[in-house]
């Protein structure tokens, strides 16, 4: 008779160590989410800026062209 009660033991062991192990997700699902969120605005960010001193630096290749274009005429 003690193995008759063996399977109810289980069965509260495993929902018992699954909610311990929920709670744990639930606390790792934020930082994942802000990691990701940071990890994607310094991507955006330094996107950004090499796109910015990429027009820079065609434009002043741009005005020296044009410099150069006008002295030779």
């Amino acid at each position: 008779m003690e193995n008759a009660s063996l399977p109810s033991d289980v069965w509260n062991n495993s929902t018992t160590s699954s909610s311990k192990d929920d709670d744990a997700l639930h606390q790792y699902l934020p930082n994942i989410r802000d990691l990701a969120l940071e990890i994607i605005n310094i991507t955006m960010g330094t996107v950004g800026i090499l796109d910015s001193l990429f027009v820079i630096i065609t434009f002043a290749l741009f005005i020296k062209i044009t410099d150069k274009v006008f002295l030779r005429s």
